[in-house]
């Protein structure tokens, strides 16, 4: 069996299933626009796609998409040359790459994998009052973006979505043909370091008597709630004068728009809050290798996890599966997985000090703690969300079809 991936991000996504499909001796192709090398994989990369910006930014977002599915399409036909024919293709559908796939490999079977669908209202755009819709051109972009994914969908024998809630984003006739099926997350490389936590607390000179919080997003962004977290900031220093707040994730970059005034949502929101924090208690530690992450987070009592209706991070799932206490937003990508009481605390997405007097009310009671931790653990494994077990089932599914 011979199998192309397509992602921008190579193997993103895929990196388990890629994996196990290698262990069966599958045959693997991929093409994507970063730089990664297997010795077992045929992969070809892609220039990213040079956009001349005009004042439409649904012009240029259509223009983007198009020239990355000409650039994905050239290097298929260049896999082509060499004699390989994909008997599937398993391709994101969000970025335009699946677009001419089945033009050069018809007889292939294509799978889409379908992250998230925009709409006007309902999920991520239009959630928060704090920031309104401030131009008809984003939802005009958003439709642009949808046209592309139902353009790929259209082509694809099955897709996949790693959540129900993902899968409940795109149009109710298309739900039949997305099975849920999550890539799963690396359960066995979430494993303590004592050795590595003793140097990260005397970096940041944190006592081990110290209570830890930590806050993990990829991006400080409202999406992911960091106006909320930055403004609870206070109220927990108040309330618990020796913990430490430990904050990983980039200043830059994000799925949201950023401040108007060109500064990053950490510089503006310390700008407005800062005054009340004690910093040297609040660590802003950037990304952080993968390593060094799962040490920082397993330093933590309670972990902090926020999001808009909007696609869940690995990073939650993460939290779970090292049994952390976790207070989180009750938004509907976090209800999926996490329930008021018995896997987590769940507050509302907008309340600052909801989510402050939930996490002291963890810090201050251990059986509690305990209890939610083993229990979100417990359920990382019943649904089968570690990485080996979930690329099997993926695997499986690609076969049958």
């Amino acid at each position: 069996m011979k199998i192309l991936f397509v992602h921008q991000n190579f193997p993103g996504q895929f990196a388990g299933l890629v994996d196990r499909l290698l262990t069966d001796n599958v045959e693997v192709a991929g093409i994507g626009a970063r730089e990664f090398q297997h010795s077992r994989i045929r992969y070809h990369r892609y220039g990213a796609p040079m956009v001349q910006q005009s004042n439409d930014l649904s012009i240029d977002d259509a223009s983007g998409r198009l020239r990355r599915a000409s650039a994905v399409a050239a290097q298929a036909r260049l896999l082509q040359h060499t004699g390989f024919e994909p008997d599937v293709m398993v391709v994101h559908s969000g970025w335009g790459e699946a677009l001419y796939l089945r033009d050069i490999f018809p007889r292939a079977r294509l799978v889409c994998y379908c992250e998230f669908f925009y709409h006007r209202a309902g999920t991520d755009i239009g959630f928060d009052p704090e920031f309104p819709i401030e131009s008809l051109d984003i939802l005009h972009r958003l439709r642009v973006r949808n046209a592309f994914e139902l353009a790929s969908v259209d082509d694809a024998v099955a897709c996949i979505s790693p959540t129900l809630w993902q899968r409940s984003t795109y149009p109710a006739e298309l739900h039949s043909k997305i099975a849920v099926l999550h890539e799963g997350i690396d359960v066995r490389g979430l494993v303590s370091d004592e050795a590595a936590e003793a140097q990260w607390r005397q970096k940041l000179g944190i006592r081990r008597s110290a209570p830890v919080i930590t806050y993990v997003a990829r991006y400080l962004e409202p999406h992911r709630g960091f106006h909320t977290f930055i403004r609870a900031v206070p109220i927990l220093q108040s309330l618990a004068p020796d913990a430490h707040i430990l904050v990983v994730g980039s200043e830059k970059g994000g799925y949201g728009a950023t401040p108007a005034n060109g500064q990053t949502w950490k510089e503006l929101l310390l700008q407005q809050n800062g005054w009340e924090i004690d910093h040297t208690r609040l660590h802003f530690l950037g990304n952080l290798p993968f390593r060094d992450y799962v040490t920082v987070t397993r330093m933590a009592q309670v972990h902090l996890y926020l999001t808009y209706p909007f696609v869940l991070s690995w990073s939650a799932l993460e939290a779970m599966a090292m049994g952390h206490a976790i207070v989180a937003s009750d938004t509907p990508p976090v209800a999926e997985f996490m329930t008021d009481g018995e896997t987590a605390r769940l507050v509302n997405f907008f309340d600052s000090e909801a989510l402050a007097r939930a996490t002291i009310d963890l810090l201050r009671d251990r059986q509690q703690r305990e209890h939610l931790g083993q229990a979100a653990q417990d359920l990382v494994r019943q649904r089968g969300l570690d990485r080996a077990e979930a690329s099997q089932k993926l695997a499986s599914f690609i076969r049958q079809l």
